[in-house]
């Protein structure tokens, strides 16, 4: 059934250079249909912002990422520079040297500084973008970190730390006999804190160590700081569990450790609400966050992820938490209610960063080569909101051709049915893959009689536009369904299934139009329906059930660039419905649902957990085995 690909838990051998910047800155039917109406509370909100709008293109081997908020420029270090994007837009690579390995920015004096194997530190004027200085620092430089209130600069090299003063390029060095795997600074005390071999050492205002945390020999992994209250926060790899250490900012004194029974990780703070969100790992868990309230020194909840968590960082301006996992899939958390959905940004993250100011999240990607930028202000597109009401709803045509438009009511239920059009009877096949000609609104592909292939762009508000023919030669396809953004692009794609069983993607090009299409898989005509059931498995990237003969229902999770996970069974017994529908979120909560149709016309809601099946469904309807076809 096509090729299928392994993803791994770890970044095993590959050379990522990866340096995490610990802390962000500043109802009547007719038709006999005698519907259940949906009583389940009131309706969710009608969509959820944060949208993945752009994957900006870099250099090779992408690593750390900055962002300046007042220019609105973010900085990746590369392999072949440091590549700058202006916002959403790839605007050039500054020529810095030899092969960067990290890179910061002073938003206050609009400098940029990227470390060079070479032993140097590059500083970049952000206004020309060319390099006004190279400083000698020492040996390895690693991890770059600036102070903007001292306009200091804090490289990690071989032995120690080097700081730069920013305004005269003089330097001093701290000698460290652990080195330096990460900076962090509290711009309010002068303080930096160096995760150095398993500890923190404390740098004081003054360039010197002033102190050194080490908890009974237990290493330390990664730490955090809260600005307003002072408080450092690291979590450890200890014995028999982990523990997050909550260290007091003014003595540099552990004050209390807080237990966990899984693996910690990565640590981030929002300073707004006093909240610690730390990533977690182990036997139990593919991958999520615990989150832990400073006031309480409590851990108060734990949310999930479908891959190991590399990188945390945190709006506090808007509330946003946002979790990059190993398999693409970055979890979008609500700090208000720790709510969360997934959308992808591109396997193997290796830094992501946050631009306050416009509510832009960047998350680099290491197998992409590119930028998943991450919109707060950006609603998702709901796949099967023809009305505008921000839920999801349901086309279906009758014998006659008439073709009806159920409005979902967000909860799982319906409004009033609204006719839509007339004489769909000449097409043969229907199909709605979201908005395919990038105008906001929710379309709807036909093929007649001739192979022929129209577009029938919705006006979003419950009605067409005209048609337009979008292809020719398609009688020769035995299924066409929706499948979303199958290939990471941003735009949405059709899957076609040939008589030989060859399965086809046929990738969107946003404007109503195709790119050249992709093989994906042979086989497939052992399968008695295919239906595109959007992100099933809550992992950020869209997938594809497949029925075989035998009644079980597979899942085929998609990668995000254009090929598949391992499939999975997620059903048996699925031969007594004769109708399938993947409608999107269709009950308001957030995941992808499916609708089934029996030979008894019994329309089925089955609501996506984001797991691995589907639980047990519940009755929406009956009399539908009148209609001819259900999208």
């Amino acid at each position: 059934m096509g090729a299928v690909v392994d993803v791994s838990r770890a970044l095993g051998g590959v050379d990522v250079r990866r340096r995490r910047r610990a802390a962000a800155r500043s109802v009547a039917v007719g038709l006999g249909l005698a519907l259940l109406l949906g009583t389940v509370g009131s309706p969710a909100s009608p969509a959820i912002a944060d949208a993945v709008t752009d994957f900006v293109p870099v250099g090779e081997r992408p690593g750390s990422i900055a962002v300046n908020p007042v220019t609105n420029k973010a900085y990746v270090a590369t392999f072949e520079g440091v590549s700058v994007i202006n916002g959403v837009t790839a605007s050039g690579t500054l020529n810095v040297g030899d092969m960067p390995w990290d890179v910061d920015v002073n938003s206050v004096t609009n400098k940029i500084y990227a470390s060079q194997i070479g032993g140097t530190v590059a500083v970049v004027d952000g206004v020309t973008e060319t390099t006004t200085a190279t400083v000698t620092v020492g040996a390895d430089p690693y991890t770059v970190t600036v102070n903007e209130t001292t306009n200091k600069i804090y490289v990690g090299v071989k032995g120690g730390v080097t700081i730069i003063d920013g305004s005269t390029l003089a330097t001093s060095f701290v000698p460290l006999a652990g080195g330096a795997q990460d900076i962090v600074v509290n711009p309010a005390t002068g303080k930096a804190y160096v995760l150095s071999n398993g500890t923190i050492k404390v740098i004081g205002a003054s360039g010197t160590v002033t102190g050194s945390i080490a908890p009974g020999g237990t290493p330390i992994l990664a730490l955090a700081v809260n600005t307003v209250t002072n408080k450092v926060y690291a979590s450890t790899l200890a014995n028999p569990a982990a523990t997050l250490l909550v260290i007091d900012g003014a003595s540099d004194t552990i004050t209390a450790t807080l237990p966990s029974s899984t693996k910690l990780g990565i640590v981030a703070v929002n300073t707004a609400t006093n909240r610690i969100y730390v990533a977690v790992d182990g036997a139990s868990v593919d991958g999520g966050v615990k989150v832990f309230d400073g006031a309480t020194q409590t851990e108060t909840t734990m949310i999930n992820a479908t891959s190991r968590v590399n990188e945390v960082v945190v709006n506090s301006t808007n509330n946003k938490i946002y979790a990059a996992s190993y398999g693409g899939g970055t979890t979008v958390i609500d700090g208000r209610d720790n709510s969360s959905y997934v959308v992808y940004t591109g396997n193997q993250p290796v830094a992501a960063a946050v631009d306050t100011t416009t509510d832009r999240v960047y998350v680099v990607s290491y197998a992409r080569t590119s930028v998943g930028v991450i919109d707060a202000r950006v609603e998702q597109p709901v796949k099967n909101d023809f009305n505008g009401d921000g839920f999801a709803d349901v086309l279906a045509r009758e014998s006659s051709g008439v073709l009806w438009l159920y409005p979902g009511n967000g909860s799982g239920g319906w409004l009033s049915r609204v006719q839509v059009g007339q004489g769909w009877n000449v097409m043969n096949a229907l199909v709605a893959p979201g908005d395919f000609n990038g105008d906001g609104n929710a379309d709807v592909l036909a093929r007649d009689g001739g192979g022929l292939l129209w577009l029938y762009p919705g006006n979003g508000s419950g009605g067409w536009q005209p048609r337009v023919q979008v292809g020719s030669g398609w009688a020769g396809m035995t299924a066409i369904e929706s499948i979303g953004d199958f290939n990471g692009d941003s735009f949405v794609d059709v899957a076609a299934r040939t008589a030989s069983g060859v399965l086809w993607i046929y990738r969107g090009n946003g404007s109503g139009g195709w790119l050249s299409p992709i093989w994906v898989g042979t086989g497939w005509n052992g399968m008695t329906e295919i239906t595109g059931v959007g992100d099933f498995n809550s992992d950020g990237t869209p997938d594809l059930t497949a029925r075989d003969s035998s009644g079980v229902l597979w899942l085929y999770p998609g990668n995000g660039s254009g090929g598949w996970l391992q499939q999975r069974a997620i059903g048996q017994g699925w031969n007594v419905m004769n109708s399938l529908v993947g409608p999107g979120d269709f009950n308001g909560d957030g995941r992808a649902d499916i609708l089934a149709r029996n030979s008894a016309g019994e329309l089925w809601l089955y609501a996506g957990s984001g797991g691995a099946a589907w639980p047990t469904g519940s009755r929406i309807g009956t009399g539908w085995n009148g209609m001819t076809a259900i999208l």
